[in-house]
């Protein structure tokens, strides 16, 4: 969400406070499942830095969302002659989001990336479901 809407960089909250009045510092680290989440989150933000760091292009990619109380938001990256769209679920609930990246023609596979999963647009045109908060990365292949 906060990378579609313009950040910059992320920054992880790590403290845990606790019921009895308790405080963790480093609890982030100190609960392997969570550090192990953020890894995986860090290891992918910098694999995708080149195409994240390159312009957002502006008027080229449409969204909408099949449930009106779960918005899809989306940004379009051009890198390498590749499209990257990189979408999210405003909120929780289930919805389909439609995309349409324009000046795109004929059938093509486009890549969910870390998903091990393909779509296929046509003419630019593709969906995906979405659960609540679920974030979707998207690779349409060089023209």
């Amino acid at each position: 969400m906060s990378l579609i809407h313009g950040s910059r960089g992320i920054v992880y909250f790590v403290h845990q406070f606790q019921e009895a009045g308790g405080f963790i510092e480093a609890a982030l680290l100190a609960d392997r499942e969570m550090s192990a989440a953020v890894a995986r989150i860090n290891a992918q933000v910098m694999e995708l830095a080149p195409a994240l760091n390159s312009p957002t292009v502006g008027g080229a990619l449409t969204v909408s969302s099949s449930n009106p109380a779960v918005p899809v938001d989306a940004m379009l990256k051009r890198r390498d002659g590749a499209d990257y769209v990189f979408a999210v679920a405003m909120r929780d609930g289930s919805a389909t989001g439609t995309f349409e990246v324009k000046g795109r023609r004929g059938r093509e596979r486009v890549t969910v990336l870390g998903e091990g999963r393909t779509l296929t647009a046509t003419d630019g045109k593709f969906s995906d479901s979405f659960g609540g908060y679920d974030v979707h990365l998207y690779r349409l292949p060089h023209r």
